[in-house]
């Protein structure tokens, strides 16, 4: 007899084994199903980088090209740049000589100008002094070549000292004025015209300035400025531009004592020949570098003062010893006086000092 318990031992022991197997085969079958699912995911994550990988490619070259592009256009452009650096140097060199050109003009203009005006007086005053001889005396007039024929030098010298304004009341004739009266009486009576030479009218004008130069005048209407002399208000004024309030006045005194030395340094000629309509003519040089210098550090004031000074220097024949001019001078005007004013002034002066000293006078009979 075969043992019951005995055989049904293995057959539980390989039933037992047979579970365990299916149990472990039914989790290697999970496991491989999400392996294959986790597969399935990177490989499309792999695809999904590569895709990106061939965009950022594509985009990689269409930087490469567009920085192809932009280097060629940057060495186009700096080309481009090169060529506009130079023509604007030769359009600054072409403004510099522009504005050279149309300084001296001006100053030419303005030269002529006074000088027309000059002219138009004269003829003005010739034209009247004519009709009332015709009129009066029913004389001829003067014709240019004769007795009373002015030289060009007295004109110019005339012109130089008051502007045309000194011939208001007085002919100047250069020889024989007295002599010419003698000769015909009726030059002077009818024409009423006081009669004097170069070289009175030069003595009076002499005498004139030695006088305002006498007498303590201060600053009123007629009296006496010093041509090519600094401009202490402008040095003053650009001091106190740039400099502390404390600081003005030595500062001012330090400036303007050494631009005092500078103007008087023969050495430095701050001009320049321009050629304007076939004619040589001088200017001053405002590219000079002093000049510039002054201009950049203490402004348009103290610069434009030292120019004033070397023009008034130039138009006073004094730049050769750079020595100071004495000329009669309209203050209430701003401009050249005329002889006749500084007479009228003067007589105005003499007439009011006259009632003042009578008034003292009857003032003092009065208490007396």
């Amino acid at each position: 007899m075969v043992d019951d318990s005995g055989e049904s031992d293995p057959l539980e022991s390989l039933a037992s084994k047979i579970d365990f197997k299916m149990n472990l085969l039914n989790d290697v079958m999970t496991e491989h199903r999400e392996i294959k699912q986790i597969i399935s995911g990177v490989m499309k994550e792999k695809e999904s980088l590569q895709q990106g990988k061939d965009r950022l490619q594509q985009e990689e070259e269409r930087l490469q090209q567009l920085k192809e592009r932009l280097q060629h256009e940057h060495l186009e452009n700096g080309e481009t740049l090169a060529r506009m650096k130079e023509d604007i140097l030769s359009s600054k060199k072409t403004l510099v000589e522009a504005r050279d050109a149309l300084v001296s003009s001006t100053e030419l203009i303005s030269q002529k100008d006074t000088y027309v005006e000059f002219l138009k007086k004269k003829l003005q005053e010739i034209e009247a002094k004519n009709n009332q001889v015709e009129q009066q005396g029913g004389t001829k007039p003067t014709e240019p070549g004769g007795v009373q024929k002015r030289s060009m030098k007295m004109k110019r010298r005339l012109f130089e000292r008051t502007l045309g304004n000194d011939a208001d009341n007085l002919e100047v004739i250069k020889e024989g004025p007295r002599r010419e009266v003698a000769n015909n009486p009726t030059v002077g009576q009818t024409s009423g015209v006081q009669l004097c030479n170069e070289d009175d009218l030069e003595a009076i004008i002499d005498e004139l300035i030695k006088g305002f130069l006498e007498i303590d005048y201060g600053r009123r209407k007629i009296g006496i400025k010093e041509m090519g002399e600094l401009s202490e208000k402008a040095f003053k004024t650009a001091c106190r531009a740039k400099v502390p309030p404390k600081e003005v006045g030595a500062t001012f005194d330090q400036l303007y004592s050494s631009w005092q030395q500078q103007l008087g340094d023969l050495s430095w000629y701050p001009f320049k020949s321009v050629t304007i309509d076939g004619n040589c003519q001088e200017i001053v040089n405002l590219d000079d570098d002093k000049l510039q210098e002054l201009q950049g550090v203490w402004g348009q004031d103290a610069h434009n003062a030292v120019v004033t000074a070397l023009l008034e220097m130039k138009e006073y024949n004094r730049l050769s010893d750079r020595s100071i001019a004495y000329e009669l001078w309209n203050y209430k005007e701003g401009r050249k006086a005329t002889t006749k004013e500084c007479v009228q002034y003067l007589f105005n002066q003499v007439k009011i000092l006259s009632v003042s000293n009578r008034r003292n006078i009857l003032r003092s009979r009065g208490r007396a």
